[in-house]
């Protein structure tokens, strides 16, 4: 048999387990987590997995250079700025980018500026952030 307390804790447990199934994050909340996944996944050569994060209009291309300059390799890739629109549905990025292209083996710096744009998730979906500059071609 249950007490007045028991009673009175099962139910405030309920609504807390409850009200936390259905918290969505904000946008801005999960920008950061996209961007260093994507910067990782430049860093180790997972083409296909930074291109997850490209527009349609820009994964193409940007595949097409992974695959044409295969000498391309990335010593550091490190996130610089960020910086949010007023509503919080794009960003602009900087990261540095450190690489050098075989046979040199001078490693080379560049300024990786790149716009991000939160689409919205369908239905109950999560939305998701997506770079929607070009990816430039290393020089």
């Amino acid at each position: 048999m249950m007490t007045r307390y028991g009673r009175l804790y099962a139910m405030l447990l309920m609504v807390v387990l409850l009200s936390s199934c259905g918290v969505a994050l904000r946008p801005e909340e999960t920008m950061l987590e996209a961007r260093d996944d994507f910067i990782e996944r430049l860093r180790w050569q997972d083409c296909n997995g930074a291109g997850r994060y490209l527009a349609p209009e820009q994964k193409e291309a940007y595949l097409e250079i992974c695959q044409v300059d295969e000498d391309l390799h990335f010593v550091g890739v490190q996130p610089q700025s960020v910086e949010f629109s007023d509503d919080q549905r794009k960003a602009d990025t900087v990261t540095l980018v450190e690489y050098y292209r075989l046979p040199s083996v001078v490693v080379k710096k560049y300024r990786l500026k790149q716009e991000w744009v939160y689409q919205q998730g369908e239905g109950m979906k999560q939305g998701f952030w997506q770079v929607v500059s070009r990816f430039p071609e290393l020089p």
